[in-house]
């Protein structure tokens, strides 16, 4: 099957092995994040749609899951914002009719959260990971990079009322940006937010791999206890730290032509090193570092060099 909508399982330094739903054309997206991982937003817009065949999704879904995979979530995620696709609602409801036994996770920018048919395409997901990564207008701008028409102060409230009325279990994630979202002042109204979101958890996050943008830096440790100070008292905390990795090489039978072609869709999605392919394929380092090697001489696939390593992305992206 060729997993048009579907991406992984990957590991996922938040969520352990996460099977991922691409709902949305690659960066479709309300907000043109700096920080980014899938690069620069190429069309930034509010507007919702059928982006791609719900039945589709639905399809594929149902013939994955049927052979039992050993999955922590299935999350809707992707190069865009989940919610933007109208068919969310039939999804959720196809994986918890037919597939219970499975948790769902929502990754998202929180800026549709106060579209009514928005919260009840998502009150049945188990976890919802919503971003706050701003608390000012400046700042807003300066990391998010909004779509027209975004404002932050309702951004900012519906993402509040979202979180007091829920059903789900929500862990807020906070993207630290160095020299960006870090002042004194953003820290106390990141403060004063919080504690009216209240969430169940708090999840710092830091540059792991090549943002939008190349001036973003991962913050100093000082920086991040100047949040971790500000937010500890609120809700449980924790700062996002490095996937540990097994050894893994279930799939040492796979062709060759298959490696290839399932190497490029993973790398197409967000850049990867080689032990971040190796874990998700379940293949040895060796075949894995072959693959890439050819389709970096190739001209097919290009490197970024980061703290955590290679990273290695289509060069097309």
């Amino acid at each position: 099957m060729k997993d048009k909508y579907l991406f992984g399982p990957v590991p996922s330094r938040r969520l352990g092995m996460s099977l991922g739903i691409d709902l949305v054309p690659y960066k479709t997206c309300t907000l043109d994040c700096v920080y980014c991982e899938c690069g620069a937003t190429t069309k930034l817009t509010l507007e919702r749609g059928e982006y791609v065949p719900t039945a589709k999704v639905i399809e594929q879904l149902d013939e994955y899951l049927s052979t039992n995979p050993e999955l922590d979530y299935i999350t809707f995620s992707g190069a865009g914002e989940p919610t933007l696709h109208i068919g969310m609602a039939e999804i959720v409801s196809f994986v918890k009719g037919k597939y219970p036994e499975y948790k769902m996770c929502l990754l998202t920018n929180a800026t549709l959260l106060g579209n009514p048919e928005v919260v009840d395409a998502i009150k049945c997901i188990d976890l919802i990971i919503p971003s706050l990564d701003a608390v000012t207008c400046e700042d807003f701008v300066k990391v998010n990079r909004p779509s027209d028409n975004l404002d932050i102060d309702k951004f900012i409230q519906d993402l509040i009322s979202f979180c007091n009325l829920r059903t789900s279990v929500i862990w807020l994630e906070i993207f630290i940006v160095p020299g960006c979202n870090d002042s004194k002042e953003s820290l106390r109204e990141f403060k004063n937010v919080v504690e009216q979101i209240k969430p169940d958890k708090i999840q710092l996050n830091t540059l792991d791999r090549p943002g939008a943008v190349d001036w973003i830096k991962t913050p100093t440790q000082d920086i991040i206890d100047l949040f971790v100070e500000a937010l500890e008292d609120i809700a449980p905390l924790e700062v996002v730290g490095k996937f540990t990795y097994s050894n893994n090489s279930a799939h040492e039978n796979i062709s060759q032509d298959d490696l290839v072609c399932k190497v490029k869709d993973m790398i197409s999605r967000r850049p990867c090193t080689v032990k971040d392919i190796v874990f998700s394929l379940s293949l040895s380092y060796d075949r894995v570092t072959e693959v890439l090697c050819k389709l970096e001489a190739s001209g097919e696939v290009v490197c970024d060099e980061l703290k955590r390593g290679r990273f290695y992305r289509l060069k097309s992206i």
